[in-house]
Order: structure tokens, then C-alpha cells, then sequence
């Protein structure tokens, strides 16, 4: 643990390259299929996308200041924290890349979590841009 703790501090995790995720990962994500489970209720649909792309970048931060401190339950829970907020709205992609870097602090092997922490970045702002249009959409109307 020792060593990944030292490797991460040397190689930092804005360093790392982000992965590209397969393509369409991001795209599970549709307003129609959140509306529909929300029994209709687009207004509720609304207020839950205001309040993910208020609140994710702090997650993102915590997961970012965790992964780059070495700490593995650190890691453990704010990993496990995104992957909470993050399923309220997809099922794999991004949901799942959290799931991963849970799973490896809960182990305590931070080797792979740098660049599963880029890969989640890319995802979870490929999934706010998507609400963002959809939240966009309603003001042209």
C-alpha cells in the first residue's frame, strides 16, 4: 500500500491521460427513461438534474483530493458517494467506473485509480452536458 501511496504522489492524478471510454457509454443516460421512472413527473426530473450538476463537481473534487491522498477508504468513500448520486440517473458508464474505483479502495490497491478517476471525469461530463441540453431545451421552448 505503502507503494501505491507514493506512486500516486509522484505521478499525481491530473497527470494521467483520460481514458476514452467505449463510445455510447455516456449516451445510456436519456430524459425520456428518467421522466418515465419518475412516473411522468418531468417537473421532478428537472429538479433532480439541477441538483446532480449542482452537487457532482464536489464530488468529483473529494474523489480527485482522495485519490491523490493515497488514503484507501478515503478513496473508498467518495467513490462510493459518486457512484450513489450517480446511479440515481444511469445503470454502467459512469455508475460502474465508480463502482471500480470503490472496489479497488476497498482492496486497497490505488494503482489503477488515477486513471479510472479521468475515465469517470470523462463520463460524468459527457452526462452533465447531456442534462444540461435537456435542461437547455425547455427554456427555448
Amino acid at each position: 500500500m505503502r507503494q501505491d501511496v507514493s506512486r500516486l504522489n509522484q505521478t499525481g492524478i491530473d497527470s494521467q491521460p483520460a481514458p476514452q471510454p467505449e463510445a455510447g457509454v455516456v449516451s445510456s443516460w436519456s430524459p425520456a427513461a428518467m421522466i418515465d421512472r419518475l412516473d411522468g413527473d418531468e417537473e421532478l426530473a428537472r429538479q433532480l438534474i439541477t441538483l446532480f450538476l449542482g452537487e457532482y463537481p464536489r464530488l468529483m473534487d473529494g474523489l480527485r483530493v482522495s485519490a491523490s491522498g493515497g488514503n484507501p477508504d478515503a478513496v473508498r468513500r467518495a467513490a462510493h458517494a459518486a457512484k450513489g448520486c450517480i446511479a440515481n440517473f444511469v445503470e454502467g458508464g459512469p455508475q460502474a467506473t465508480a463502482y471500480r474505483i470503490e472496489q479497488l479502495g476497498t482492496a486497497g490497491t490505488l494503482d489503477d485509480v488515477p486513471a479510472l478517476v479521468a475515465q469517470l471525469e470523462y463520463e460524468v461530463e459527457g452526462l452533465a452536458r447531456a442534462m444540461m441540453a435537456f435542461q437547455e431545451s425547455s427554456c427555448a421552448s
